[in-house]
């Protein structure tokens, strides 16, 4: 079953991420269980970061299937201030999708710090998008 592309989708999948932030900050004394945090936070970074994309892409009335060029559009249309951030953040995703390591996941998730106060962002202006 295919998630819904939706605003009320991507602040769901947003609130799942601030959860799993949360979390780590709690567990962040604990080396395994931070771990463990930081791993899920991957995760839900993962689906945020492809539902702000679509997303934007619906509400754009864009046709385009690939993510950067989604990005680029994005900045056009002043939904992001930053294309290179978000296409930092897109290399995150994938470098995290294709391949894991502890070296990979550490940057990862300092793009996952960085990715959380933009995400919102770009929810405030796609809810100026009627």
């Amino acid at each position: 079953m295919a998630t819904d592309v939706s605003i009320d989708e991507l602040k769901k999948a947003i609130s799942t991420l601030d959860e799993a932030l949360q979390f780590s900050q709690q567990v962040k004394n604990n080396d395994v269980q931070f771990k463990i945090a930081r791993d899920a936070c991957i995760q839900r970074f993962e689906y945020c970061i492809e539902l702000s994309w679509k997303v934007s892409v619906k509400k754009l009335g864009s046709q385009t299937k690939f993510p950067k060029q989604a990005v680029r559009e994005m900045a056009r249309a002043d939904l992001i201030t930053s294309a290179e951030a978000w296409l930092d953040f897109i290399e995150a995703r994938n470098s995290s999708s294709h391949s894991y390591d502890e070296e990979t996941a550490k940057k990862v998730f300092i793009q996952i710090l960085l990715f959380k106060d933009e995400v919102k962002k770009l929810v405030f202006q796609l809810g100026q998008i009627s």
